[in-house]
């Protein structure tokens, strides 16, 4: 979801993870805003104890005047390895982690 006033543009969501039938132990998501070009605007580590991890970011709205150009970029890294977003993905999109350390 993405929010706005004058001044900040907020963006709120959950990482889920895809393949996994029970979450993994506690582990740290970052994830990051950013522009098309992978400029990063903003970025966020918060800490996951569930397969569905909420998450914020803030970012100065003149900074991302069309939000529908902004992606986002995700790694929870656990104990048990490393999920990720291969692509960027939309603020339209899912943010689904697939595995990424094999």
């Amino acid at each position: 979801m993405t929010t706005s006033t004058d001044a900040v543009l907020s963006v709120t969501g959950s990482a889920t993870i895809r393949d996994h039938a029970e979450p993994p132990a506690a582990g740290v998501l970052t994830v990051k805003l950013v522009t098309k070009d992978g400029e990063v605007l903003a970025a966020v580590a918060v800490a996951a104890t569930e397969a569905d991890t909420p998450f914020e970011l803030t970012v100065d709205a003149t900074l991302a005047p069309t939000p529908g150009g902004l992606r986002l970029w995700a790694m929870l890294r656990t104990d048990a390895g490393v999920w990720g977003t291969p692509e960027l993905v939309t603020l339209r999109e899912e943010l689904v982690l697939s595995r990424v350390d094999g």
